[in-house]
């Protein structure tokens, strides 16, 4: 008798999920990395409202040094990355406080099996100066040219003192 009720609730279950579709965060949304720099490397206008191309220019950068190092690019954002990166991009711009977020919160909130951070915080860095102070880190070099990095959530904002931050938050997902 107990197998025959497990057998229906396991027939429910699925039914359920069947009728109202899986949950909306166990399903990642990405778009695509530009292949491409829209601007040019050396733009420094974070205030530009058009900074999202600063943020793909940090991305062709980004690819291009994993490329000279025998990596693969990385291919797309997600959803979910970006917006704890831009969330966070915009905690220091707010408070000042320049920290790395836990990265278990990412692999948590985001259903990531790995997660590394890059923060940078300084005046007129381009996206290409930017890349260039992480290459010369070894933790940031190490978190760039992880071969386990697939996506990536990227964000660059200015503080009220004018320094450029720039957070990029490379991820697993599960």
């Amino acid at each position: 008798m107990r197998i025959h009720t497990l057998t229906r609730l396991a027939a429910l279950a699925v039914a359920a999920v069947l009728s109202y579709g899986v949950p909306a965060t166990a399903q990642a949304q990405t778009w695509s990395v530009p292949t491409t720099l829209e601007v040019k490397p050396e733009s420094k206008d974070v205030s530009d409202p058009s900074s999202a191309k600063l943020e793909d220019a940090l991305m062709v950068e980004i690819n291009a040094a994993r490329a000279t190092h025998g990596l693969r690019k990385i291919w797309n954002f997600d959803t979910c990355t970006d917006l704890l990166a831009e969330q966070w991009g915009t905690r220091i711009a707010r408070t000042g406080v320049f920290e790395h977020r836990d990265q278990n919160e990412v692999i948590r909130r985001c259903n990531n099996s790995w997660a590394g951070e890059t923060l940078v915080r300084g005046a007129g860095l381009s996206p290409k100066n930017m890349v260039e102070l992480w290459l010369d880190s070894p933790g940031h070099r190490e978190i760039l040219l992880s071969p386990r990095a697939r996506r990536a959530g990227v964000a660059i904002t200015e503080d009220s003192q004018g320094r450029v931050i720039g957070v990029v938050n490379l991820v697993r997902h599960n």
